[in-house]
């Protein structure tokens, strides 16, 4: 009954496989306790075995019951027959009846073969091999059929159990689960499979070496878990891991996802500033046209800084938060890209004779002979002989669109059509003359020996009787002496020649008294001048004598007694004698003479630096300009009678009470009182004691790095660590970091070379070591 007790102890958890017990049992009657027994004799024998074991053992039972039970048709022995028998019955031997033979049954008149047996011949039954033939079979799938005679028998394979529809997979995992039996090692998860079962580690561990436990995953040991190179952390859990992300992450299964703050938080650039997202973080852009650190951003001039895309032949204009480009005058084009245009394709550029196009523009010019007018397109004719220095020698005639050349009489014009060229008169018939010519450039003049005079006619000579041929040949003065003859005379400055004719200039300067100058002589034809050295001229009231002159001329009763040299009076020692003040006259005023300035309206005193108030600053207020008081900071007013209200708490850092209690704070500082300095921030704020640079970035200290500085960095010490089981070897890194505001930051990481894959590769801790501070 020890054996019974523990199958009903078990009965519960094996509904499922007594059922279908149950249902062979009920096919094969008479035979229960027989199985039953064995059944509990089974289970006394293997409640220490697994689960599997008995499922086997316990199969097979139920196959040999199955087999001890199976059908089998006995057939009466024929007997004689003495007569002719119905059907296909036989005599009997022995007897005078008809029956079947041996090993066949009666069906009415007829014999036939058992079940199982098939009729071989006239009389002979063989058995029917029910197992041969493809397929299934008539044990059905999961089964194994073994033919017996006339029948045959099924035996489920292994993991399966007969039922009413064959053979059925028994759920060993389901099994396991309501006995309390261990079908997996511990930690394994159990899966049912078509006539067997399976072990399977759930996610988040794998197999360990000895196959069967399961064991944790590290998934910190893989590198891209949860982005540890951006700082953040990975924590490793049974089956799983967390990840302990940076700020400006998001822990998203399974690792940290960067955190779009532009998206989420679309106000976090003010302005024309542009949220541009960085991993971690994010920063401000000023939008294209401004610029500033992102966070404060103003118009960009781009046609000051050169950042435009106009074209070199295109003006460039600024406009707020853009500029726009416009091709100069010629050029044809977005302002981006401008091209010349050929203005002289249209109706020849509106010019008269020729057109060239230039780049950018186009020029008018004129043929020869012509010459552009003002409107640039229009030719008048160019009259070259108003030219000075022409290109005609004597004279010059214009015509439309050129000129001829003549000469005076006694020339003929050269070859070269601008030349003229002396015609020598003497070479035909002596030019006309009695007695001598000589030609001369467009003449001839006509000679006559002495006594002779040439008449009036210019070519004949004859005996002067008279002044009144020809001035009796005298150059100046004719006169007849008492007997008749000719004398000649010179004017004052000049002297009769050796021929008693002519006369000759007689030159003053060279006797001793320098022809009564005081400096310089000129001599003149028939007379002199007087003129001075440099510095010097010619005085008015006596020609012959010179005076100094002074550049500027001396002012004030000043006296010019060389050249630029001045004796000024008292009071103007200035360039010319002018008046000079020290300090020099402000506001407008005039130097009137040494340090006295003739001030304008409103100034007075020493350089007209006193400003004058028609009504006095009262209360200690400061006359400052014309009419104007400069109060004390407790009254205000034209005079400075009004006493303002004041603040009843000072304002601080330079500012200044402009009401009830309100300060007007200096550059720098902000607040009701002016108390707190105005301090540019970056936007996000930097981290680990970063100090914020323009540009809206961080300058990072020794040891941290990242846009924002969030990241520590440490160098590296690698030394051994003890080894473990399927370890080969193993190096642990040291990080530590300074002293700061987060205390030393000691990380270890492990790197391990080993044996499995599915092995953790290396572990990293994390541990803040920092000495507390001492209180002094």
């Amino acid at each position: 009954m020890k054996g019974m007790t523990h199958l009903w102890t078990l009965m519960p958890a094996l509904l499922l496989m007594l059922s279908l017990v149950t249902e062979r049992l009920s096919s094969h009657p008479g035979n229960g306790n027989e199985v039953l027994k064995e059944m509990e004799t089974e289970f006394n024998r293997s409640r220490n075995l697994e689960i599997e074991n008995v499922i086997r053992n316990i199969s097979d039972v139920m196959q040999s019951y199955a087999a001890t039970t199976s059908p089998t048709i006995a057939m009466s022995p024929p007997s004689s027959t003495v007569a002719q028998c119905p059907g296909n019955q036989v005599t009997q031997e022995g007897s005078a009846g008809c029956g079947c033979p041996s090993g066949t049954v009666q069906s009415r008149e007829n014999c036939t073969c058992p079940v199982g047996f098939a009729l071989q011949g006239a009389a002979e039954c063989k058995d029917v091999n029910e197992c041969e033939g493809e397929g299934p079979g008539p044990c059905g799938l999961h089964a194994s059929c073994t033919n017996t005679p006339g029948s045959y028998s099924c035996s489920c394979l292994r993991g399966y159990m007969m039922g009413s529809g064959g053979c059925q997979d028994i759920d060993e995992c389901a099994l396991a689960a309501v006995t309390g039996l261990q079908a997996c090692q511990k930690g394994a998860e159990c899966k049912n499979t078509p006539g067997s079962f399976a072990c399977s580690c759930p996610v988040g561990y794998v197999r360990a070496l000895n196959g069967k436990d399961c064991i944790d995953v590290d998934e910190c040991s893989f590198e891209k878990q949860c982005r540890r190179e951006l700082g953040n952390i990975c924590v490793n859990t049974p089956g799983s891991f967390l990840c302990q992300c940076q700020p400006g992450f998001r822990a998203e299964t399974p690792t940290c996802v960067d955190v779009d703050e532009c998206t989420e938080s679309p106000g976090l650039c003010n302005g024309q500033g542009v949220c541009e997202n960085t991993l971690g973080s994010y920063k401000c852009m000023c939008r294209p046209g401004y610029q500033g650190n992102g966070t404060h951003c103003e118009d960009e001039n781009e046609c000051l800084s050169g950042s435009h895309r106009c074209d070199t032949n295109a003006r460039c204009g600024n406009i707020i938060g853009s500029y726009f480009c416009q091709c100069y005058q010629g050029f044809n084009g977005d302002g981006q890209a401008c091209f010349d245009v050929d203005e002289c394709l249209l109706n020849n550029g509106n010019c008269e004779h020729n057109c060239t196009n230039e780049f950018g523009a186009y020029s008018c010019q004129c043929a020869a002979g012509f010459q552009l007018d003002k409107d640039g397109h229009n030719c008048t004719d160019v009259d070259e002989c108003s030219a000075p220095n022409g290109t005609c020698e004597h004279f010059c005639i214009n015509t439309v669109g050129s000129f001829r050349c003549s000469c005076k009489p006694g020339y003929q014009l050269h070859i070269d059509g601008c030349t003229c060229v002396d015609i020598d008169e003497c070479k035909l018939q002596n030019g006309g003359c009695s007695h001598t010519c000589t030609n001369s450039p467009g003449g001839f003049t006509c000679h006559c020996p002495r006594p002779l005079l040439l008449d009036s006619d210019n070519l004949t000579c004859r005996n002067a009787t008279s002044c009144k041929l020809r001035n009796g040949g005298c150059d100046h003065l004719c006169s007849l002496r008492a007997e008749g003859e000719i004398q000649c005379s010179c004017r004052a400055g000049w002297k009769l020649g050796d021929d008693r004719k002519s006369c000759i200039d007689v030159n003053e300067c060279v006797d001793f008294t320098n022809g009564g100058c005081e400096q310089l002589c000129v001599n003149l034809p028939g007379g002199f001048n007087c003129t001075c050295r440099e510095g010097y001229e010619v005085r008015t009231d006596d020609l012959t004598r010179c005076r100094p002159v002074c550049d500027p001329p001396c002012q004030n009763y000043g006296v010019c007694v060389g050249p630029n040299s001045c004796v000024c009076p008292p009071g103007y020692p200035g360039v010319g004698c002018s008046a000079m003040c020290s300090p020099p006259c402000a506001h407008g005023g005039t130097c009137m003479r040494w340090n006295m300035c003739l001030c304008p309206s409103g100034w007075t005193g020493a350089g007209c630096h006193t400003a004058v108030c028609e009504l006095p600053c009262a209360n200690g207020g400061r006359c400052v300009g014309p009419n104007t008081c400069q109060c004390p900071s407790d009254y205000t007013g034209p005079q400075c009678l009004v006493q303002p209200i004041q603040c009843q708490r000072s304002c601080r850092n330079g500012g200044m009470c402009v009401g009830l209690n309100r300060c007007r704070c200096a550059k720098g500082f902000t607040g009701s009182l002016c108390e707190t300095a105005v301090a540019t921030r970056c936007v996000p704020p930097c981290q680990h004691g970063a100090t914020c640079s323009p540009h809206n970035t961080c300058t990072c200290p020794e040891g941290t790095t990242g846009l924002r500085c969030e990241r520590l960095t440490c160098p590296v010490v690698t030394m051994m660590v003890s080894t473990a089981r399927a370890v080969r070897k193993a190096f642990k890194e040291s990080y530590v970091d300074r002293c700061g505001p987060l205390g030393v930051q000691l990380c270890t990481k492990y790197r391990i070379n080993q044996a499995r894959v599915y092995l953790q590769a290396y572990r990293v801790g994390y541990k803040i070591q920092c000495p507390g501070k001492k209180n002094t």
